[in-house]
């Protein structure tokens, strides 16, 4: 199977090739099956025939009749005597050598219930004559339901001794016999039986149908065709995976052995007859085995079970036996030796499976176990229902309904295939395609219960309608009845009532359900008026941009009921200054739009209507990225030729196409978002300059006042930081902490964005570590602490990331933790190598449930003379080259390597040189922050 993987097409050719073959068996075996002659009864040669005709009391030893009392009834067949055999010469010579207070012992088969009877009697209560002997005959066991023999009064018990006028001349073959008399009749004609029953001749004029199969038989088709077509489409759609070839192989082997299973009256009778039989065992074998096969890959692959071969294999061996058996016990057993074979190789096959699942069942994943729930709980309830059913309610007659619940299987498959998204197949049927699914089904339900309603009323108003007789001026019930004239036209009025009134009740129960299925579906319509209202007052409110298409996008996808819409801002045409969706991830949405925005902005300057673009009319790229995340169509935002922004429009929820109306009214929602977008940018002119002269003040003073200003003296140790903001304030700062002789505690942190929010936030964060810090805590207990204190201060968007250490240069160990920041960077002099320490830790302020102190943790350095310290933060590492490159940690790396023999001032410094040499001519996008302590 592997050679399939990087030839599909091979597969597929091979596919269609056994498909074909297969299925022009099936139609040649149906037509040939339902074309065929058929009386629509069950027939068996009568074992001897020896035929009572007398009823008389007995003891029934075996066996329970629920029919009457013990007794040996008309049309009983004695079968045997005292347990003997025994040949129509040799019985009454066996009745008259037993003395008359001899009891004996009577095998009776009983035509009408196909069964055998045990009866004991005293040779003297047997009545004079009763029984006869009757020529080669065979009885019928079973008569299918309103079909040509149950027509022409033909009953289970009748012993058929002459058909066509033909007798039967073989005791030992008489069913044969009136087998190949019946197929020598024509279709269309009349067929005579001439059978005996309650000791009576009768003839049976049967007409045979021009073609003709039961309804059961087509629900087994029906069943193999659901199971053909499900394979047939799994294994061409995705020959290049193994799960599903063996899956859907298997699926159609099986599915065409379903479909002639039932059709074999006549497989010998044609010159395809002997292929068909082959080929229904083998597909029947090979099928089975296969399926048990592609468990082991699907739904999802289970190594365990490749190690070893011949657990892949063993099932095939086991086919392989079982179609031996068939093969060689069918000359003993007749067919019975096939229905043996094909339960042998289900009870083995699906024993092997289970015995090898329980074997390796602890290795099996969740997922596994999850992805796979559906389909073996589908195959249990199947099979039950299957055997439930057969035991309960079904005959032979009724075989073929057991299809009914197997056909769940292959449903169960294309499910778990379409709600997993498995063999990178997509199965999800369309919401429009679904409503109207739903509609129709419900329309014609509808309307059946109707007809059947109005042609139950007759019935109904004939039985209950009471006397009523109308005078001029009152209305009587009698007791008599009335004329025939007087009750058919107050029939045929109350009748006419009642037919409206149900008419409009059934509109109406119609209505109710369109309502509630255009509410699930999406399809309920909506005021354009009213919805060009709402919007207008949600842009009338909001003067920020991200407000303004926040609430456009919120109000556009519930008033139109869309999957998804995004709407882009363009500042002076040059670039995307704002974007909002709904229906969008985050980050999602933001790659989207950054890969887009330029290529959709170059586009719609290209033309001036104010018309929408259909996608499908855009760039191939910039079409294909919008289709591929959702949307259908784009509608620009101009003013006075100016181009604005866009309206970025996803699919309906209801899956429907977008009319006329529809895009009116978008258009129309542009053209207000036009001039709310450039209020918008206005009242941000006006306050720009304000807010920024306001905010740069106030965070100078504060950056200012919160830095260190000097650097402590530590025994043993040499310390060297700065802090560097990108712009006039940052969101980076140090701190160095200490109070006692040879210790000294250094805190380097990042408050996550930029500007003047960040470094108000820096000063609160710096201060709640001077205040915690007296506590006497360790970095970790400190980091906790602080975090407890900022999470209820900091907006969800927002946290911190630092690193708290603690040096004590007596002891030259050093204690420290990270709470989501850069790795500390340790040169070690005794290795000559510099080391990323990267404790576990989370971002301050991000989690206040137990997770961040879980997860902290605190870790502990020796250290020697000449070993040095480096924190940065992610300003370093994140600087960019003229090339877009970044920084990078292993820059720092090699240069404080190479710097190791400096001290912490002179490495410090090579560390920012080498940033800004490395940035070039780019401007600081990030604030930079170096402390370096070195071990002396």
């Amino acid at each position: 199977m592997a050679y399939f993987d990087n030839r599909p097409y091979v597969f597929r050719l091979l596919l269609v090739t056994l498909s074909v073959y297969l299925l022009g068996l099936a139609a040649d075996n149906f037509y040939r099956y339902a074309s065929v002659p058929t009386d629509e009864n069950w027939f068996r040669t009568t074992p001897t025939n020896v035929y009572i005709v007398k009823t008389f009391p007995a003891r029934r030893v075996l066996g329970r009749d629920n029919a009457g009392p013990d007794s040996i009834k008309v049309g009983d067949i004695l079968r045997e005597v005292n347990d003997a055999d025994f040949d129509n010469r040799s019985l009454s010579q066996i009745l008259d050598a037993a003395p008359n207070n001899d009891e004996l012992r009577l095998k009776i088969l009983r035509p009408g219930l196909d069964r055998y009877f045990i009866y004991q009697i005293i040779k003297s209560a047997l009545p004079d004559s009763f029984y006869r002997l009757l020529p080669p005959t065979a009885y019928v066991f079973e008569v299918f339901k309103d079909g040509a023999s149950d027509r022409a009064g033909m009953r289970t018990g009748d012993v058929i001794f002459r058909i066509n006028g033909h007798d039967l001349k073989s005791h030992v073959l008489a069913a044969g016999e009136a087998d190949a008399i019946l197929r020598r009749g024509q279709i269309g004609k009349t067929i005579d039986y001439e059978v005996i029953r309650n000791n009576r001749p009768l003839t049976l004029r049967v007409k045979l149908a021009k073609f003709g199969i039961a309804f059961p038989i087509l629900v087994m088709c029906f069943c193999g065709l659901i199971y053909f077509g499900t394979g047939f489409f799994i294994a061409f759609q995705r020959p290049q995976i193994k799960a599903a070839r063996l899956i859907g192989l298997a699926l159609l082997l099986v599915g065409f052995f379903l479909t002639i299973t039932m059709l074999q009256r006549n497989a010998q009778l044609d010159p395809l007859g002997p292929t068909r039989l082959i080929t229904m065992t083998i597909c029947f074998f090979i099928g089975l085995a296969m399926w048990f096969h592609g468990s082991y890959y699907f739904p999802k692959e289970q190594p365990e079970f490749f190690a070893k071969p011949w657990i892949q294999f063993a099932p095939y061996g086991m086919a392989l036996l079982c179609m031996g058996f068939a093969i060689f016990a069918v000359r003993r057993f007749g067919d019975f030796a096939f229905l043996m074979a094909y339960g042998l190789a289900v009870l083995l096959t699906a024993g092997y499976s289970w015995v090898i699942s329980l074997y390796y069942r602890q290795r099996r994943t969740a997922e596994a176990k999850r992805l796979s729930r559906i389909i073996k709980w589908t195959g249990f309830i199947a099979g039950g229902v299957a055997v439930l059913l057969q035991i309960l309610f079904l005959d032979r007659n009724t075989l073929g309904y057991i299809g009914i619940p197997f056909v769940l299987i292959p449903l169960a498959y294309l499910y778990t295939i379409g709600r997993y998204r498995l063999l990178d197949m997509d199965l999800r049927v369309r919401q429009n395609v679904q409503y109207s699914i739903i509609s129709l089904l419900g329309w014609i339900s509808l309307l059946a219960i109707f007809i059947k309603v109005l042609l139950a009323l007759p019935n109904f108003v004939d039985h209950t309608l009471p006397n009523f007789r109308f005078t001029s001026g009152s209305i009587e019930i009698l007791d008599d009845p009335q004329s025939l004239e007087q009750r058919e036209f107050l029939e045929k009025g109350i009748l006419m009532f009642i037919a409206i009134v149900l008419s409009l009740g059934f509109w109406k129960l119609g209505r109710i359900g369109r309502r509630l299925l255009d509410k699930k579906y999406y399809r309920a319509q909506y005021d354009y008026r009213r919805a060009a209202s709402a919007l207008a007052d949600v842009m009338a409110n909001k003067l920020s941009m991200v407000d303004i298409a926040r609430g456009m996008v919120q109000k556009l996808s519930q008033l139109m009921h869309l999957k998804r819409a995004g709407v882009l801002f363009f500042r002076n045409q040059k670039a995307c200054c704002c974007r909002e969706a709904h229906g969008f991830d985050g980050s999602n949405w933001e790659e989207f739009c950054l890969a887009i925005d330029q290529k959709l902005l170059e586009v719609l300057q290209q033309f001036h209507s104010e018309a929408r673009f259909s996608v499908d009319y855009l760039p191939n790229g910039l079409k294909q990225a919008l289709q591929q995340h959702g949307f259908c169509h784009v509608i620009p935002i101009r003013s006075k030729n100016n181009l604005l922004g866009a309206l970025l429009i996803g699919e309906k929820r209801s899956e429907t196409p977008f009319y006329q109306d529809d895009l009116e009214f978008l258009t129309a929602a542009a053209k207000q978002a036009s001039v709310a977008i450039e209020n918008s940018f206005l009242h941000e002119e006006l306050s720009e300059q304000e807010r920024l002269k306001h905010e740069l003040e106030i965070a100078r003073r504060i950056q200012m006042a919160s830095l260190p200003q000097t650097t402590p003296k530590v025994d043993g140790l040499d310390i060297a930081g700065v802090s560097i903001p990108a712009m006039e304030v940052g969101g980076d700062y140090f701190d160095y902490l200490n109070g006692v002789p040879n210790e000294i505690r250094v805190i380097v942190g990042d408050v996550s964005g930029k500007g003047t929010s960040a470094a108000l936030y820096m000063s609160k964060v710096q201060g709640i570590m001077r205040s915690l810090h007296g506590f006497g805590l360790s970095p970790k207990e400190l980091f906790v602490r602080a975090n407890q204190l900022l999470y209820q201060d900091l907006e969800r968007k927002s946290f911190v990331t630092s690193l708290g250490a603690d040096f004590d240069s007596t002891l030259r160990r050093l204690v420290f933790a990270r709470a989501g920041h850069l790795p500390l960077f340790h040169y070690s002099a005794k290795t000559k190598r510099v080391e990323k320490v990267t404790p576990r830790g989370l971002g301050l302020g991000l989690d206040n449930h137990g997770a961040f102190a879980t997860e902290l943790e605190e870790k502990m350095i020796q250290y020697e003379a000449g070993d040095v310290f480096l924190f940065v933060t992610d300003g370093v590492t994140e600087t960019q080259g003229n090339d877009g490159k970044e920084f990078g940690e292993e820059s720092v790396s090699t240069i404080l390597e190479s710097s190791s023999a400096f001290g912490a001032t002179k490495i410090r410094d090579r560390v920012i040189n080498a940033v800004k040499q490395f940035a070039g001519n780019n401007a600081q996008h990030d604030d930079l922050t170096v402390v370096v302590v070195k071990a002396v």
